[in-house]
């Protein structure tokens, strides 16, 4: 999903997958999840299958694994903003993590056919012999709105405004 804003100094576009998972929802999933495998093992334990409460825990600790790691990724950001003279990229979780600058006049906003058909296309923002991959997460019809975008406003050589009209 991506996000444009607009300001004086130029323009912003915030980049994040659409993953609708917030963690509080995703705490209470777990928990109720937890407490119905771990009485299921208890009842079993009590009837004498003690060998499966150590898979049961397991179970927990794999899920619990596995939903933070999808709920971490719902937080992953890529911000690109772009004033009169520069085109800066940050990615990271919440906070930036990684940060390019490029000079706006020598970018160019590159939307890369797949190799295969089943591959997904590949947007790059390029100067000189920097190279660096957007919205690997967006979709194929997002990836090219976002390119169209980028290109109104970075275009080739610069030939641009910030606002796109010029």
């Amino acid at each position: 999903m991506a996000t444009t804003i607009d300001d004086q100094a130029g323009r912003c576009f915030v980049l994040k997958p659409n993953i609708g998972v917030y963690w509080r929802t995703t705490v209470w999933v777990f928990v109720a999840l937890s407490v119905a495998c771990l009485g299921i093992a208890l009842v079993f334990a009590a009837a004498g299958f003690w060998p499966i409460l150590p898979f049961a825990g397991l179970e927990v600790i794999a899920l619990g694994a596995a939903l933070y790691v999808s709920a971490r990724r719902g937080r992953y950001r890529e911000v690109v903003r772009i004033d009169a003279s520069a085109v800066t990229i940050e990615k990271g979780f919440k906070v930036p993590e990684r940060r390019w600058t490029f000079e706006r006049a020598w970018s160019e906003v590159c939307l890369r056919d797949p190799v295969h058909r089943w591959y997904p296309t590949q947007l790059t923002i390029r100067s000189g012999n920097a190279e660096i991959e957007l919205g690997a997460f967006l979709t194929d019809q997002e990836r090219a709105s976002l390119a169209a975008e980028l290109t109104r406003c970075i275009g080739p050589m610069g030939r641009g405004g910030v606002d796109g009209n010029k």
